[in-house]
This record gives C-alpha cells, sequence and structure tokens, in this order.
C-alpha cells in the first residue's frame, strides 16, 4: 500500500477514535447523576418542631382572633383537651386553657400517674380507659355542632401547638366553653395555662372559681372519672 493512502487510513481512524471519545464524553454529562435528597419544609419553630404538628408556624399576638369557620381533624394527637382543628385553610393542633383532660395514652406516664393521684388513687388503665372516653366525647360533639376558636396563638412549650378556647353551640346561638363542658363530665381538672376571657364579663379569678365548683358537682354527682375510684 504507497504511504500516501498508508497516511489517510491512519488519518481518518485517528479523526474517528477522536469523535468516538467525544461523544462518549458528552454522553456522560449529560447523564442524570444519583438524585441529590431535597430537603422538605417542615412547619415549625427551629429546633421545637414534631413532626405531623401542621400548619404554618405562627407568631403570638397581642389580641385574641376568633375563628369561626373551624372543622376537627381526625389525628392521632387527639385527646379531649388537645385536638386538630382546621381554621380557614390551615390545620393547626390546639390545647385548651385552663384544664387538663384526662390522658387517652401512656405517652406521658408520669402525667398519668400525677392525674391518678389527684382523681381519686385512680389507676393508670382507669385513667388511660377514662381519657379515651372523653376524647370520643369532644370529638363527637365537635363533629355536630358548630364551634369556635379563639387564640393568640400562644405557643405551647417546645411544640408547633397553641393554647385555646373553644366554645361549643349547644343551642342556636348560646355557645359554652369546652373546658366547662369537660369539667361538668368528670373529665378534667382544672389546671394549666390562664386567660383573660375575650368579649365576657367574667374576669379570670372568677372563671377560674366556677370551673372549680363544676369539678366539685361532678365528683358529687360520681361524674366521668369519679364514678370509677372510691369516694
Amino acid at each position: 500500500m504507497p504511504l500516501r493512502e498508508t497516511l489517510l487510513n491512519l488519518a481518518i481512524t485517528a479523526v474517528l477514535v477522536l469523535i468516538v471519545v467525544l461523544v462518549g464524553i458528552v454522553v456522560k454529562e449529560g447523564r442524570p447523576g444519583p438524585m441529590a435528597a431535597v430537603p422538605v419544609k417542615v412547619a415549625g419553630i427551629p429546633g421545637l418542631t414534631v413532626a405531623d404538628e401542621g400548619g404554618v408556624p405562627r407568631v403570638a399576638t397581642v389580641e385574641f382572633e376568633i375563628f369561626v369557620r373551624t372543622q376537627l381533624i381526625e389525628s392521632r394527637a387527639n385527646e379531649a383537651d388537645t385536638l386538630r382543628i382546621r381554621v380557614g385553610d390551615d390545620e393547626h393542633i390546639f390545647v385548651l386553657y385552663f384544664v387538663d383532660a384526662l390522658e387517652a395514652s401512656m405517652n406521658h406516664p408520669q402525667r398519668v400517674a400525677e392525674q391518678g393521684r389527684w382523681f381519686g388513687k385512680a389507676a393508670d388503665r382507669t385513667i388511660i380507659e377514662t381519657g379515651v372516653e372523653a376524647a370520643a366525647f369532644v370529638a363527637e360533639l365537635l363533629k355536630n355542632r358548630r364551634f369556635k376558636v379563639i387564640t393568640r396563638w400562644e405557643h405551647v412549650p417546645n411544640t408547633v401547638r397553641y393554647y385555646a378556647l373553644i366554645l361549643v353551640e349547644l343551642q342556636p346561638e348560646r355557645y359554652v366553653y369546652l373546658a366547662d363542658l369537660l369539667m361538668q363530665k368528670g373529665y378534667a381538672r382544672v389546671q394549666g395555662v390562664t386567660t383573660e376571657l375575650p368579649a365576657d364579663k367574667r374576669d379570670m379569678p372568677s372563671y377560674l372559681a366556677e370551673l372549680q365548683g363544676l369539678g366539685r358537682q361532678a365528683r358529687e354527682a360520681r361524674a366521668g372519672i369519679w364514678a370509677k375510684v372510691a369516694k
């Protein structure tokens, strides 16, 4: 084969090899690599967020806000005094002012034991069973009656939950605080964070005295937990 023809073939081969290499590089660069984890924004306070609390975090306000477009949402977090509620277009978990309702699980054994001592030395099992009963009572009530949520977005410590007052419509345009109903049924004790009552003639000491009175009546009537402990 003439030298000229040999050199031409070598040049063509070199060009083809170069083209193959360049194509390989382009394909490699264009191929997607392993997908990086995409951070998901979770509603809450940095360092204090609890999974599945829901809602966009709110800043505490001086004035109360009253929500009438409300709906109880089924949640594992729900108890008689701790409720996931849709207000407008958002969902939040609210905890009642003034009262501590019976625990519905052993998630907080120390609190269960404390409630047992307070409610006539009730056994843990009795506390939990009655707490489940109380939670069912509240769920049925709020599913079938209109209710208002009144809050100023005061945070429950170390959570993205908020304290609130809940008013339940028992009769047309006659609203009663859910805290009152829990005390009447023997499902709660007066305990926890207190607040002034917006648009209410009663001051805080007067309302606390009324709640204590409802608790005594429930005990005398053997309502709720009081029916399950010794006199």
